[in-house]
């Protein structure tokens, strides 16, 4: 049996960013309109509306680093590198 470490980030619900971008994403589905404007676009990665976006931009990555000193091993995130409106960050194991 094998075990990886994953590690994940979350913005909140209540982050300014994501509740304009939601509010025009969600204006988008209800009026049928089939291209996000760019700006929202940009911010969910996707230029298409639909309703995955909403949980998918909660959940983020960011970029870490293998560590390893002696008979240590892990991963290590810099500061500067969680991208803006992070809440949280989870690290889990899985077998």
């Amino acid at each position: 049996m094998s075990m990886s470490t994953d590690v994940v980030c979350f913005i909140s619900p209540e982050d300014e960013d994501y509740k304009k971008h939601s509010a025009v994403l969600q204006a988008c589905l209800n009026a049928g309109i089939r291209k996000l404007p760019e700006e929202t676009a940009n911010y969910f990665g996707d230029d298409f509306p639909d309703p995955y976006l909403f949980e998918k931009k909660l959940t983020i990555t960011t970029p870490i680093h293998e560590w390893e000193r002696n008979s240590s091993q892990g991963y290590e995130i810099l500061v500067s590198e969680i991208p803006k409106g992070v809440y949280k960050i989870r690290f889990y194991n899985s077998w």
